[in-house]
Order: C-alpha cells, then sequence, then structure tokens
C-alpha cells in the first residue's frame, strides 16, 4: 500500500455482522459527528455514518447498510459516552485507583 493510501483518519478493524472489517476514516467521522452535536439517540445518525464512510472511499454494499449501522451506533454510543463531559471522572471512578 502507499503511504497515502488511507487517507487522514487511517485504517480501523472493527466487527460488523460478525465479520472483521477496515474502515477509511472511522475515527474522523465519529468525531465530525460529534463536534457537530449529534447524540447517539438522533434520528438519521447511523444512516449518515454510513455515507460519511461511503464519502471517505469506503465501499459498503446496501444490502449491508443495516448491519453497519447497527455497529456504527454501537461505536458512536461508545465515542460520545467518552468524549462526553465528565467521562474521564467517570471511568476514574469506576477504575478506582486500590
Amino acid at each position: 500500500m502507499s503511504p497515502g493510501c488511507c487517507g487522514a483518519g487511517g485504517v480501523r478493524i472493527i466487527e460488523v455482522a460478525g465479520e472483521k472489517v477496515g474502515l477509511t476514516g472511522l475515527d474522523s467521522a465519529l468525531e465530525r459527528f460529534y463536534l457537530e452535536g449529534w447524540s447517539p439517540g438522533d434520528p438519521g445518525l447511523e444512516a449518515a455514518l454510513v455515507e460519511a464512510l461511503r464519502e471517505a472511499g469506503n465501499y459498503i454494499t446496501p444490502a449491508t447498510d443495516y448491519a453497519y449501522q447497527a455497529a456504527l451506533r454501537d461505536l458512536y454510543q461508545k465515542f460520545f459516552a467518552a468524549n462526553s463531559p465528565g467521562a474521564s471522572r467517570a471511568s476514574q471512578s469506576k477504575g478506582g485507583r486500590s
């Protein structure tokens, strides 16, 4: 692979419907949607994430849209929780120091 093949976001491996897939620009898309103010339960979020990944050069077939949407919904929920105010305090209190 050439050095510039994967774009600024790099390639990230995730699981979609039990299969591992590589996606270009996933982290950039998650961050963009977060900064735009999308919440995990917002209508149209999953479809918009799939479209953003297509625009980043990923081939996602129409037949796999729903599987990608489900996987991306779960990833975005985790991303949102980890980046929301108070997330670091919550994780510190859960992990705790002994």
